[in-house]
C-alpha cells in the first residue's frame, strides 16, 4: 500500500518521498516492526514512541510519524497529534471497514457490558448481523476473541472491522472506556446512537480528578455522535444530566431514562425478584411489556438504556421485548453459583458505587444474611478503597475482606485501607465463630481462594454469598505475574466442600 494513501486525513505533508514509498504494515510498537512497515511514534504516559525510532528503522521501517521533528534515513511525517493520525491511518490500512457499518456504543462507570450484551440480543432479534467490541471479548459471526482492553487500540480495532464485514455484520455494539476516549482510540467513528449508564468515581489513578473523567466521557457524546445520533442517558445521574443538557442545548437528539417517569424512557409496575424482573416500559415508540432473568435495580437501569439506543436505532418494540427476554446472563455479572441452600453471586463490582447497587439488589431478594468478599486492586486508585470498604458495611451483614489483584502492592496494606471504611461505617473486626452465630462485622483472609471458602462455611441456608470485585477475569494478578484463578471455579469448589 501506497505510504500516501495511509495518510490521506491525517493533515501530514506529501512530499515527494512520502508519494514514492510502499508499506507492508503499521505498528506502533517499535519491537513489532517488520521489513517496509510504517512505525507511529506514539507519545505514552511514561516514554515517548519517538525514542525507539532509530531502533524501528534499523528493524526495517520505511517511514515514521511522530510529533516532533527527528533526523532519520527514511522519510519522517510530523502530525500535530500522532494518537489521532494512528487512528486514521489504521482505518486507511483495513480499507475504512467502519464506514459500512452501524455503530452503536455504550459507555458509563458500571453497566457497560450488561448494556452491550442487551443491545446484542435485541440487534439479533431485529434479525440485524451483530458483533460486541468490549470488555470480556469481542465477537462476531460465531467467533469469541479475547479482550485485553475494553476499547482495542485503533490498529486491532480496525482489523476486527475488517474481519466482521468480511464476515458480513452489519452492526457493531461497542464498549467504550474513558481510557479510549482519552487516547483517541475511536478517533474519526461516528456512532448511530450512545448511552451514558453512569458515573462514578473510579479511574482517578488515570483521570486524576473526577471532573477529568467525566470530560474523558464527554468526548463521545460531543465528538463521535452522529448529526442524526442520539444519545441516551441516565437522568438519575448528576453527570448524565449535564451531557443531555448540553446536547439539547445544541440542538441535539438525547433521551433520558429512568426507573421512575420523568423520562423519555421509564420503567411502571416492575416487579423485581430473585428469578428476573418484569416491567413495562414506556417509550417515545409506546409501550413495550417486558421480562427478564437479569436481577436487580442496576440491570432494570441497564434495560432501559439498552432499549432507548435500540428503539433510536431503528429497533422496533418487538425486537427490544424479544432481545431482552432472550438474553439469559453475562459472564461474571451477577453469575448464580448454587449448591443446596445457599446462592453464590459472582460480580464484577469493582468501584463503591457497582458495589452499593449489588448489594441493595440482593438484599431485596435475600431472605437470610448477605455475605460479600471483596477486595480492591493494587496499583489502582487508592482513594476508592475505603469507599468500597463502607459500602460492603453498610449493604451488607458480614464482609470477608481480601485481595483483589494486587500486582506490585502489599496485599495486607490495600486491606489495611479498605478496613478504614469498613470500621467507620460501623463493623467491628469479628471472629468466625461470632460471624457463624450470626454477628455482624468483618473478617480478614488475604487469599481469595481460603477467603471464598471461609464465606461459604459462613453461610447458612437462606444466605447469599455476593463475590465482587473480578467477575468474568480467570486470573489474578500478584507481583506482575498472571496467575489462574477464576472467582466462580472457587466459589463451585466452596459451595461443594461445605455440603
Amino acid at each position: 500500500m501506497k505510504l500516501v494513501d495511509l495518510l490521506s486525513g491525517t493533515g501530514a505533508e506529501m512530499t515527494a518521498a512520502v508519494k514514492s514509498t510502499e508499506i507492508n504494515g503499521v505498528t506502533r510498537d517499535s519491537r513489532q516492526v517488520t521489513k517496509r512497515d510504517l512505525f507511529v511514534a506514539v507519545p505514552g504516559a511514561v516514554v515517548d514512541g519517538a525514542q525507539f525510532a532509530d531502533e524501528a528503522v534499523a528493524r526495517g521501517a520505511v517511514a515514521v510519524v511522530t510529533e516532533r521533528p527527528l533526523t532519520l534515513k527514511c522519510p519522517t511525517i510530523q502530525v500535530e497529534s500522532a494518537r489521532r493520525a494512528l487512528a486514521v491511518i489504521a482505518a486507511n490500512f483495513y480499507k475504512r471497514p467502519a464506514d459500512g457499518l452501524n455503530l452503536l456504543a455504550v459507555t458509563g462507570t458500571n453497566g457497560k457490558t450488561t448494556t452491550a450484551c442487551l443491545l446484542e440480543s435485541i440487534c439479533a432479534a431485529g434479525g440485524a448481523s451483530c458483533g460486541v467490541i468490549g470488555t470480556i471479548h469481542s465477537k462476531f459471526a460465531g467467533r469469541v476473541l479475547p479482550s485485553s482492553h475494553t476499547t482495542p487500540d485503533p490498529l486491532e480495532l480496525h482489523r476486527i472491522f475488517r474481519e466482521m464485514v468480511e464476515a458480513g455484520v452489519d452492526t457493531v455494539v461497542m464498549e467504550v472506556s474513558s481510557h479510549a476516549m482519552t487516547q483517541d482510540r475511536v478517533f474519526g467513528l461516528t456512532f448511530r446512537a450512545a448511552a451514558f449508564t453512569n458515573l462514578s468515581r473510579d479511574h482517578l489513578d488515570y483521570h486524576k480528578e473526577i471532573e477529568d473523567y467525566f470530560q474523558a466521557k464527554r468526548r463521545l457524546f460531543v465528538e463521535n455522535l452522529s448529526a442524526g445520533g442520539v444519545a441516551v442517558v441516565n437522568s438519575d445521574d448528576t453527570y448524565c444530566n449535564r451531557i443531555y443538557t448540553e446536547l439539547r442545548g445544541m440542538k441535539r437528539m438525547a433521551w433520558k431514562f429512568s426507573r421512575q417517569a420523568n423520562a423519555e424512557i421509564s420503567a411502571v409496575n416492575a416487579e423485581l425478584t430473585h428469578l428476573g424482573i418484569r416491567a413495562t416500559l414506556k417509550t417515545p415508540a409506546g409501550d413495550i411489556p417486558v421480562k427478564s432473568s437479569l436481577v436487580g435495580t442496576h440491570n432494570l437501569e441497564n434495560i432501559l438504556a439498552a432499549a432507548g439506543v435500540a428503539l433510536s436505532a431503528g429497533f422496533s418494540r418487538r425486537d427490544v421485548q424479544d432481545g431482552i427476554e432472550r438474553m439469559q446472563g453475562v459472564p461474571g455479572r451477577m453469575e448464580r453459583i448454587e449448591d443446596r441452600e445457599v446462592v453464590a453471586l459472582v460480580d464484577y463490582a469493582h468501584t463503591d458505587d457497582a458495589l452499593r447497587r449489588v448489594l441493595e439488589s440482593i438484599r431485596s431478594f435475600t431472605k437470610g444474611r448477605l455475605i460479600v468478599v471483596f477486595g480492591c486492586g493494587g496499583d489502582r486508585d487508592r482513594g476508592k478503597r475505603p469507599l468500597m470498604g463502607a459500602a460492603a458495611a453498610e449493604g451488607g451483614d458480614v464482609a470477608v475482606i481480601t485481595s483483589d489483584n494486587p500486582r506490585s502492592e502489599d496485599p495486607d496494606e490495600i486491606i489495611g485501607q479498605i478496613t478504614v471504611g469498613v470500621e467507620k461505617a460501623g463493623f467491628k473486626r469479628i471472629s468466625q465463630g461470632k460471624a457463624r452465630a450470626g454477628e455482624k462485622g468483618y473478617l480478614v483472609e488475604a487469599d481469595r481462594a481460603q477467603a471464598i471458602a471461609l464465606a461459604a462455611s459462613l453461610a447458612k441456608p437462606g444466605d447469599v454469598i455476593l463475590i465482587a470485585g473480578k467477575g468474568h477475569e480467570t486470573y489474578q494478578l500478584i507481583d506482575g505475574e498472571s496467575r489462574p484463578f477464576d472467582d466462580r471455579l472457587q466459589a463451585a469448589e466452596a459451595l461443594k466442600a461445605r455440603g
